[in-house]
């Protein structure tokens, strides 16, 4: 079945454009390109279609406002941006309504891309219930406006440490969580910092960013109530599962940016249990109960009731973020990562071993079975050998 796509720009020359470029998605893809919001919703409502894909600046509604109203009547579209327009306001009133944003002129490559991995996670989602709630996104915004600002000043060459700390310093939770974070025993430190220019410099910018979504996403729930849920010890083993999966992938030596986006990972792991608690709060309170009673697994118990679990979600929204994609799949994948294409020592591995590392130490929701390892998948990499000195190194390092 042919993944349906609307296009919407104002500019005629910008349609024919795309419809030069994706020519050859015409077998894979249905497409439909027209030049107002008031046409593509029209459109929208003779037949569903799994992504929009809009420019910014239009007459009558712009690109925020369309994909605004498309959340709202259809909420399992995937809802991207494609603009040269580089309003920061507007941009960023589009945030809470888009899953990633795009800019012009793209990459013909990049843009198959963006789209085609938007569809494909939006199919992988098996119940309806969940992919509704995730692309709906009803607490946690699609992109946390921190983290739309972190993003566009990376992709600038010129930016700098300080240009980083400064846009950490507007936001008072994210410069809280990142100078507890840095002074931490995580780190062990001789001496404490108060810098946060300091800070970015020594966590790097793939943990800042993850720091960023964390910053949000965690503080969304600090006052649920669910018996047996707590935002405090899912953060703390978050943070716990990100050092180990870091250590894991130093000690196979691999290099600074696996390690990096391994860590990343690990900070993030456990955001789709976030989404459940925040949405779904008393179908989620049944799934505390079942993995209790049953002396289960959290992501059995979510299986069993929603046929996905958190690493399913996290992975989808994450996905649609635009993470990097070595940092998505440890996510989606780090209970069953021999399912993975690559066979080969990646983020996904540090995460999957620094995970249950980090269970054993339980910092995790009470009462529930720890992580198990995947030692069929470790044997498949020729690494399964290494498990009693990962153990050790663990041991040495993890508070206690």
């Amino acid at each position: 079945m042919k993944t349906r796509i609307i296009f919407v720009d104002d500019e005629d020359l910008a349609l024919r454009g795309l419809k030069r470029l994706l020519y050859p998605m015409r077998n894979e893809w249905d497409m439909e390109f027209v030049d107002s919001g008031a046409k593509a919703l029209n459109l929208m409502a003779t037949a569903p279609f799994d992504v929009i894909v809009s420019d910014m600046r239009m007459p009558g509604m712009n690109g925020a406002e369309l994909l605004n109203e498309v959340m709202k009547r259809y909420p399992k579209t995937v809802r991207l941006i494609l603009s040269g327009y580089a309003d920061r306001e507007l941009i960023l009133k589009c945030v809470g309504s888009t899953h990633q944003y795009l800019a012009k002129p793209c990459d013909a490559e990049a843009l198959k891309m963006t789209v085609r991995r938007a569809a494909e996670l939006e199919r992988s989602m098996k119940s309806d219930t969940l992919r509704q709630l995730i692309t709906r996104c009803v607490v946690l915004p699609s992109v946390p406006a921190l983290y739309s600002k972190m993003i566009e000043a990376l992709q600038d060459p010129e930016t700098d440490v300080e240009t980083i700390a400064a846009i950490i310093e507007r936001d008072g939770a994210m410069t809280a969580k990142i100078l507890k974070l840095v002074n931490s025993a995580f780190f062990g430190l001789g001496h404490k910092i108060a810098d946060p220019n300091e800070a970015v410099a020594y966590l790097g910018t793939e943990t800042i960013k993850s720091l960023a979504l964390c910053a949000n996403a965690f503080s969304e729930l600090e006052e649920t109530t669910l018996p047996g849920f707590s935002v405090e010890s899912l953060w703390e083993h978050c943070l716990v599962a990100a050092r180990a999966a870091k250590m894991v992938a130093i000690h196979e030596d691999a290099d600074r940016k696996l390690a990096d986006e391994a860590y990343a990972a690990g900070l993030l792991h456990d955001l789709g249990k976030l989404v459940f608690a925040a949405n779904l709060t008393e179908d989620y309170r049944q799934i505390l109960n079942l993995a209790h009673e049953k002396k289960i697994s959290l992501a059995a118990a979510e299986r069993e009731v929603f046929g996905a679990d958190h690493s399913d979600i996290g992975g989808f929204l994450l996905g649609l973020w635009g993470l990097p994609v070595p940092v998505v799949e440890a996510i989606a994948l780090h209970h069953r990562p021999r399912t993975a294409a690559q066979k080969a020592f990646s983020p996904l591995t540090a995460l999957h071993i620094g995970n249950v590392l980090a269970s054993s130490i339980k910092l995790s929701v009470a009462d529930m079975p720890a992580s198990t390892l995947d030692l069929e998948y470790l044997h498949e990499l020729g690494i399964n050998s290494h498990l009693d000195s990962w153990q050790r190194a663990w041991r040495s390092e993890a508070i206690p």
